[in-house]
């Protein structure tokens, strides 16, 4: 036990001193709308801790083994833990022509039914640019309870880092004790 927190804490300071926690940043107000038209704001999540995937449409199998990994995490907890996390998946879907809208909806739909969770657009890029997320690499980002960004990581995640990741999300939810 004592080598496992040991361990934990390496991985915190070692994430810390990569700058892949941000401190106390305080995450922007988003406002992003799902192919079937439901808008979801930032400010409709206050108190709850925020994982957040942000893609582009062909970058959504990058992080695939980090989203079965919290897909699982999530599962193990108590219920009451559950209800203080918001998974957020977002496609940036700011290059949709009008002509096409219509077909990224139906894409998101399609996706959202395959993932088992509500898949948002960022349809005109606002997001992206104001977190300040790269075009050309998947996002994933966990926020606080207060909006704070205390995790940013962009490109592939490896397995090497699930652990200090699943240590952050506990410690903002308050759930040391769902391990």
């Amino acid at each position: 036990m004592r080598y496992k927190l040991m361990a934990t804490a390496l991985g915190l300071a070692l994430l810390l001193a990569a700058g892949a926690a941000a401190g106390a940043e305080q995450a922007p107000a988003f406002s992003v709308t799902s192919g079937e038209g439901k808008t979801l704001h930032l400010a409709d999540l206050p108190g709850k801790v925020v994982l957040l995937f942000y893609e582009k449409r062909k970058q959504v199998e990058l992080n695939r083994p980090l989203k079965k990994e919290l897909s699982r995490f999530y599962e193990a907890l108590p219920v009451q833990t559950r209800a203080q996390l918001a998974r957020v998946a977002v496609v940036d879907c700011a290059s949709a022509s009008w002509p096409f809208k219509g077909l990224w909806q139906d894409g998101l739909q399609e996706a959202s039914l395959k993932e088992g969770l509500t898949i948002y657009g960022d349809w005109d890029g606002e997001m992206r640019k104001n977190y300040n997320l790269p075009e050309d690499q998947p996002s994933f980002l966990v926020l606080g309870p207060r909006g704070q960004i205390l995790f940013r990581a962009v490109g592939p995640i490896g397995p090497e880092r699930f652990p200090a990741i699943l240590q952050i999300i506990r410690q903002a939810a308050g759930a040391e004790q769902a391990r």
